[in-house]
């Protein structure tokens, strides 16, 4: 899966980086542009940033509450640190899953359109996957005792 995420990723930011080149472009030289290419650029960052987020959670690279990890391993409970973030994330990401998943549902109901006819729950649908995808890596590494996939050099 990661390596379809990968690829994924790696199309996304480079449509990004033609687009963006693009406009910038039309605009400084010819005096035009795409009205949509902004749109378009700034919902692929939402697409870039949750699949990044999502590949980040298999090596645990992932944000976690770093303040009371700090705390639990000053106080001697290192051993239980790992599990306290997985859970902690764990359960934070369940919520946020809900909370996109009603969101995004709440935007298919509405009927609007982001950019090129594109609705706007078809940009938004990427934070609901993302956000299953870790919270099924973070279980996983809950359950395993480790990341999913360790440090590359």
């Amino acid at each position: 899966m990661a390596s379809g995420e990968s690829w994924f990723l790696s199309l996304w930011l480079m449509i990004m980086l033609v687009f963006g080149t693009l406009q910038v472009i039309l605009r400084n030289v010819f005096d035009s542009g795409m009205d949509w290419s902004d749109m378009m650029v700034r919902s692929l960052v939402l697409w870039v940033g949750f699949t990044g987020a999502s590949l980040a959670t298999r090596r645990e690279r992932h944000i976690n509450i770093e303040v009371i990890s700090r705390l639990i391993t000053a106080h001697g409970f290192s051993r239980f640190r790992l599990i306290y973030v997985r859970i902690a994330s764990l359960i934070i990401s369940i919520m946020l899953l809900k909370s996109s998943i009603t969101y995004t549902i709440l935007e298919s109901e509405n009927q609007m359109t982001a950019f090129l006819g594109v609705p706007t729950w078809v940009v938004f649908i990427i934070v609901p996957i993302a956000l299953l995808f870790m919270s099924i890596r973070i279980l996983a590494s809950l359950i395993l005792d480790r990341p999913l996939e360790e440090e590359k050099l």
